[in-house]
């Protein structure tokens, strides 16, 4: 094996790019990026509104919007991501904006132009105490029931912030909350008064408007419940592929790992497999989400011969750090 970090990232490289270029000539609608992007987009919006309609017409009971509709909004977390890798759409920046204000009220996260400049800075910083974007959704936390709870959503992160600040004076946190100000104030209005709502109706029946009543329960099951359950998902399976706080700064070696245990997959369903093919990305980052998935097979079979770790779940005893227990 390669001695030097530099040796591997660069056998790594090849075997991505060799794979894409085996791929688009072999597949002429790979050519066909800002339509596969946009196809992603309006199917997805599709399917979540055909299960939302499923649900209101009486259709379907509550659980299975609940257990669905995360899957397409998955989608349209990677176009998201995506679109802050320039990845469809170059130059034409309405667009990229319409899609991205759609997305952000579909996910009910934080503001996608808040988090452009987080994701790109955690491509910088990854693992390191000033990755904000990785922070706000446990990394580096020790496992535990906060752990769990901050990653249901970046609301619950608060605990993280002076710990960033004080790593990164110039980071821009309020901005961040400014920005997704209103999803987290809607977020957090659903899920603190709809059980409190049905709390009242079963103490005193007839006191809480009925009509309020229902509205909340539809949000609660349509939207804010599904995204409860993809983003927890995504945040247990993002933060525990990576590693923080001992490895080199600027190594792409030591930032991630290959997640794709059969433990994680109930997991990986709802944020696309993520654990298993963001490592293709810090490797080489400009290439959409379903490419990824399409190389991963040959990246992880190059990662694998230059001592690229695969499922270390021992990664969550040690709070992310690389170092293992002597």
């Amino acid at each position: 094996m390669p001695q030097s970090t530099r040796d591997r990232i660069k056998a790594i490289n090849r075997a991505i790019v060799a794979e894409e270029k085996r791929l688009r000539a072999k597949h002429g609608w790979l050519a066909h990026q800002d339509a596969i992007g946009m196809a992603c987009f309006v199917g997805s919006l599709l399917v979540v509104a055909a299960l939302g309609w499923a649900y209101l017409a009486g259709y379907v009971p509550w659980w299975v919007p609940i257990l669905l509709m995360g899957l397409p909004v998955s989608i349209l977390h990677e176009l998201e991501h995506d679109l802050i890798h320039n990845q469809y759409f170059k130059g034409r920046t309405g667009l990229q904006n319409f899609m991205f204000f759609v997305i952000w009220w579909t996910k009910l996260n934080v503001s996608p132009w808040y988090r452009r400049e987080a994701h790109l800075r955690h491509h910088r910083r990854s693992g390191q105490p000033d990755d904000a974007e990785e922070r706000l959704i446990g990394l580096g936390v020790r496992a535990g029931w906060y752990r769990v709870l901050i990653a249901v959503h970046p609301i619950f992160s608060w605990p993280m912030v002076p710990g960033i600040k004080r790593a990164d004076p110039k980071w821009h946190v309020m901005w961040g909350i400014r920005q997704s100000s209103p999803t987290f104030s809607l977020f957090g209005l659903v899920l603190l008064l709809q059980p409190l709502l049905h709390l009242l109706d079963a103490l005193a029946p007839g006191v809480a408007p009925t009509g309020l009543l229902r509205t909340f329960d539809v949000m609660m099951v349509l939207w804010v419940g599904p995204n409860v359950l993809r983003q927890t998902c995504l945040a247990l399976v993002s933060s525990y592929c990576h590693y923080y706080g001992d490895i080199p700064e600027n190594d792409v070696f030591y930032q991630n790992q290959i997640l794709d245990h059969w433990l994680s997959w109930p997991l990986q369903l709802y944020c696309f497999n993520f654990g298993s093919t963001h490592i293709v990305h810090h490797f080489v980052v400009q290439q959409p989400f379903y490419l990824r998935q399409m190389v991963a097979r040959a990246a992880h079979a190059e990662m694998l011969r230059q001592g690229v770790r695969r499922n270390d779940l021992g990664v969550i005893a040690r709070a992310n750090r690389w170092r293992r227990a002597a």
